[in-house]
Formats: C-alpha cells, structure tokens, sequence
C-alpha cells in the first residue's frame, strides 16, 4: 500500500487513528475495511489494490493499538462502542456518511 496515502485522525476521545485513504472515483461508493486483532492495515494490502485499481473508495485503518494508532493501556479504552465512535470519526472526517464495511478477525 503506497505509505503517502496514509493520514490520521484525532478523534472525540483524542485517540490519534492512522488510516489509508484513497477518494473514490465518480458514482464508486466508499468500502471501509476493518481488521480483527492481531493485525494491522497492512493485512489489507491485496484488497485495497484490487479496489482501489477500479474506482473504489477506501478507508483503511489501524485499529486501536495496532500500527500507527495510540496504544492506550486502559482496557476501558478498547470497549466496542468506542471503537466505533472512533470509526464514525474517521468517517467524518472523510465526510463519508454511507460506506460499505468489510471485516475480519481470528
């Protein structure tokens, strides 16, 4: 994945999030891949080529404590609701309101 795609984020929790982004191309929707743990963007490097060669948009973080993103040591910190505010933040800071999400874990 080129690395200059890479940005971050501070998000409501002021929780830096490292992200790949990429716009889309004219009427292609945004696909935000999410990966499971242990792991990081990279895991998503075959996919992002794939999509992003045909128009896709994609928004590719690291998730909270893996790669570029804080680590925080407050296991509090990692409860899903979190988490998923911290998503909505990336999103908004995109100005993306309707992505497709794509998961995967362990």
């Amino acid at each position: 994945m080129d690395t200059t795609l890479y940005k971050s984020v501070l998000t409501r929790r002021s929780l830096k999030y490292n992200y790949y982004f990429s716009a889309p191309t004219a009427g292609k929707p945004v696909l935000l891949f999410v990966h499971g743990f242990p792991s990081t963007s990279y895991d998503w490097r075959y996919q992002v080529n794939f999509f992003k060669d045909k128009g896709y948009g994609l928004i590719v973080p690291d998730m909270l404590g893996y790669g570029g993103t804080d680590k925080p040591v407050d296991a509090a910190d990692y409860r899903l609701s979190l988490i998923a505010q911290d998503l909505l933040d990336i999103l908004d800071a995109e100005k993306v309101d309707k992505p497709i999400a794509v998961g995967h874990d362990w």
